[in-house]
């Protein structure tokens, strides 16, 4: 009996433990880049359907000698939505759907209140949250104002600055299958995803019942 009980709680602590590390999610090495086309920061991890990116636009200075005013821009594919963010804070649905964040967006977006410039002073390093996937998870028609989400989404961060009037990636970290990220570092969100609260039970109800009949 004692050989028994051993056997059966080790499968189930295995199963919980597999089970759970895949709703964990993992860190995509390169997962942000700026090698894929001039001025462009770039989202790469293995779901992905096509590019998705974004940029700043230099279009004029309040001060000084380098550009401070950028716009905002996207190419024509999937998208990525970004926000201003601060070290440490989630990067994840739940916090992108309370609009936690300030949204940076471009004026030809009908989802997203007109931003078309933003003012970010040189040499002056900040933090974005990056939220993007595969597809939206529904079709969005012209002049619709419910922001867009996601199918089989990522989270991440970049640390971009002003760099003599070009921003710069500087660092940054993308999160797939899992929860979300919180900006500045590598720490995933996991999923209690309802496939692991029902193994959970399981486990508990093996582990108990083996206890019961030794």
């Amino acid at each position: 009996m004692k050989t028994k009980f051993s056997l059966l709680t080790l499968f189930a602590v295995s199963l919980l433990a597999a089970q759970l590390s895949r709703a964990q999610g993992v860190i995509v090495a390169n997962g942000i880049v700026t090698n894929l086309f001039p001025g462009e920061i770039d989202l790469n991890w293995p779901g992905q359907t096509t590019i998705n990116g974004f940029g700043f636009s230099p279009v004029g200075r309040t001060y000084g000698v380098y550009s401070n005013v950028f716009a905002f821009w996207e190419p024509v594919t999937v998208g990525v939505r970004v926000f201003l963010v601060s070290s440490n804070q989630p990067i994840s649905l739940a916090a992108i759907r309370s609009s936690s964040y300030t949204e940076i967006s471009d004026s030809a977006n009908p989802a997203l209140p007109a931003n078309p410039t933003n003012i970010i002073n040189v040499n002056v390093p900040f933090l974005v949250g990056l939220y993007s996937g595969a597809n939206f998870t529904q079709y969005y028609p012209p002049g619709n104002t419910i922001p867009v989400e996601y199918s089989d989404p990522v989270f991440g961060w970049a640390k971009l600055e002003n760099i003599n009037g070009s921003i710069q990636l500087l660092t940054g970290a993308l999160e797939y299958k899992g929860g979300g990220i919180y900006a500045g570092t590598q720490n995933i969100i996991p999923i209690p995803e309802p496939d692991d609260l029902v193994l959970l039970a399981l486990c508990g109800g093996i582990l108990a019942y083996v206890r019961r009949r030794k």
